[in-house]
């Protein structure tokens, strides 16, 4: 019996579907081979982390944030907007005095100041120290300037004891080491500011390295404030501006101090300019430079 034969259009066909189904595999082939478009780059962040963590902070539920958590890992009251914002209540006492070890105290701004000389232990020397009490019933941040008569090179090789450089707490006791104590050596007290502060303020001014708030060098040494673990002594570095502004008097120690007491220094800076509040909700906060 013979075979059908095969028309030409389905010959044709046939061809067509067979050189159809060559190409499809070489094209799936080929597949492995074919580039893939790189992944476009991320678009660029404008401005550091810095600087978008200064934007953060600016705003007022951000610092407001900030007061609840802090205030929580510290266990005191969290202090409310308008708390925040009050005038702090500033002593400032001019008189120019001297005390000497063993010879009575002097009372100044509301601190109790007495000198003490001190047994450097293993050492034949003494240490001449200042001894500052609170009396009052609030922390009070303190800057007594001090000049130990004589003085020279023997005050920078002195004993130096941990303290809270900056703040006294409510009911409390500072001792700062002055001078290595020579016979007849008495201190100069020339000038003597307070500032009284609630719990969290405290704290938040704590903080502060000593040259923040322009503390002289001589008297920052030491410094080790009673903090939680969660928080340590800032890293904070005053701009160029404000460095000369303090040196040159146009920035107060007072204008330091109640800046940092209404704004945490591990979030916020001191802005050029900034004065203490003469009254309550002076300005509304945050203030970031």
């Amino acid at each position: 019996m013979s075979s059908p034969a095969i028309s030409p259009a389905l010959r044709w066909g046939t061809v067509g579907g067979i050189t159809a189904l060559s190409l499809l595999i070489a094209s799936l082939r080929m597949c492995a081979d074919v580039a893939i478009p790189a992944k476009p780059e991320a678009p660029l962040m404008q401005g550091t982390s810095q600087d978008v963590l200064k934007t953060s902070s600016a705003t007022q539920a951000s610092w407001r944030a900030g007061i609840e958590r802090d205030a929580t890992t510290l266990g005191v009251p969290t202090p409310t907007d308008a708390d925040m914002a009050r005038k702090f209540t500033f002593r400032l006492d001019e008189e120019a005095r001297v005390i000497a070890p063993g010879e009575g105290s002097i009372e100044a701004a509301g601190l109790r100041l007495s000198a003490t000389a001190v047994s450097e232990e293993g050492t034949k020397q003494k240490a001449m120290m200042l001894v500052i009490e609170n009396l009052t019933d609030t922390d009070l941040a303190y800057h007594v300037v001090t000049e130990p008569r004589p003085g020279g090179a023997a005050c920078n090789q002195r004993l130096t004891v941990p303290h809270d450089a900056i703040v006294v707490g409510r009911g409390k006791t500072v001792v700062r080491s002055e001078c290595t104590y020579r016979a007849g050596m008495s201190l100069g007290i020339e000038r003597v500011e307070t500032v009284a502060l609630s719990p969290l303020s405290s704290a938040y001014v704590s903080r502060l390295q000593p040259a923040a708030v322009g503390a002289d060098a001589r008297l920052a040494r030491g410094h080790r404030p009673e903090l939680p673990a969660t928080m340590e002594v800032c890293s904070t570095v005053a701009s160029q501006t404000v460095r000369s502004d303090i040196e040159s008097g146009a920035t107060a120690w007072r204008d330091l101090v109640d800046y940092y007491a209404r704004h945490s220094c591990a979030m916020y800076q001191f802005p050029e300019g900034y004065r203490a509040f003469e009254k309550d909700g002076a300005r509304d906060l945050p203030i970031a430079p």
